[in-house]
């Protein structure tokens, strides 16, 4: 049996995208890691770049990216001005596109996003700024081999002109998963954003059995999500869960308020 209790939801933001090979220090730090523009609002915001390095200058190269999320919240990152909800060619960046950090050094960079036409069906356009050390820095392996490592550091634009729409998701479905051999082995929760606002909150699944009235719990797990995101949620059952019927319980929570979407799901085990 399945139910599905509802309330109505509201905002929040943001992400940030690393990349980097392990054993190697970070080349870059960059502070705020997302920036968010809309019309009326202030439209040049800064950048704080810095180079942590005590001894060597870091030569950095900034290039513009469209980004979006996959169904299970990891970022995929696309040629600016491929995707519908790109804003990168919108996009300015002073004083440029490369430039020199001395050992300790921070330069403040300035963004700005203007000129962005509405398009029907996507309230919120967006953008990936990577800032990318061009000069690689030395390492070693686990193995103790050199090794080169660059450092890549994502910042993310977030344009909309509907910045005081209320934002929204639905729960669309809640079942149970099964491993290769069609045991039951977890929980999926399906999770769509219909509002038309970028939002972060927590996804968090709780086990109640029936019989013994013992209850699991898995930690809360934070998330983002853009307008029109099917996202995915899956859990396996915590350990010490023995076998027996169970109402699951998905909770998703977000918004400034903390706002609620709780589904429940009565299984076996």
């Amino acid at each position: 049996m399945k139910q599905f209790l509802t309330k109505v939801c509201l905002l929040a933001a943001f992400c940030i995208c690393i990349h980097t090979q392990s054993n190697a220090q970070a080349g870059i730090t960059a502070s705020p890691t997302r920036l968010y523009f809309s019309p009326g609002e202030k439209s040049e915001q800064t950048i704080i770049v810095s180079n942590p390095n005590k001894d060597k200058e870091l030569q950095v190269g900034i290039s513009i990216n469209d980004w979006k999320y996959d169904s299970l919240g990891n970022n995929l990152s696309f040629d600016g001005g491929t995707l519908d909800m790109s804003c990168a060619k919108y996009v300015k960046i002073m004083p440029g596109s490369y430039f020199t950090l001395a050992p300790g050094e921070t330069r403040n960079i300035s963004v700005s996003v203007s000129g962005v036409p509405e398009t029907a069906g996507i309230p919120v356009k967006t953008a990936m700024l990577y800032l990318t050390q061009l000069n690689p820095g030395d390492a070693k392996s686990e193995s103790g081999a050199a090794i080169k490592v660059t450092v890549r550091m994502g910042v993310k634009v977030y344009y909309t002109s509907k910045a005081n729409s209320t934002p929204n998701m639905e729960i669309s479905n809640f079942t149970t998963s099964a491993n290769d051999k069609g045991v039951t082995t977890g929980l999926k929760l399906y999770v769509d954003n219909i509002g038309e606002l970028w939002l972060n909150g927590t996804v968090q699944f709780d086990f109640l059995n029936k019989e013994t009235g013992k209850k699991f719990s898995i930690s809360p797990v934070e998330f983002y999500s853009l307008p029109n995101d099917k996202r995915v949620f899956e859990c396996n059952f915590p350990e010490g869960m023995t076998k027996g019927k169970y109402t699951g319980t998905g909770i998703i929570k977000f918004g400034k308020n903390d706002e609620l979407k709780i589904a429940e799901l009565d299984f076996e085990k």
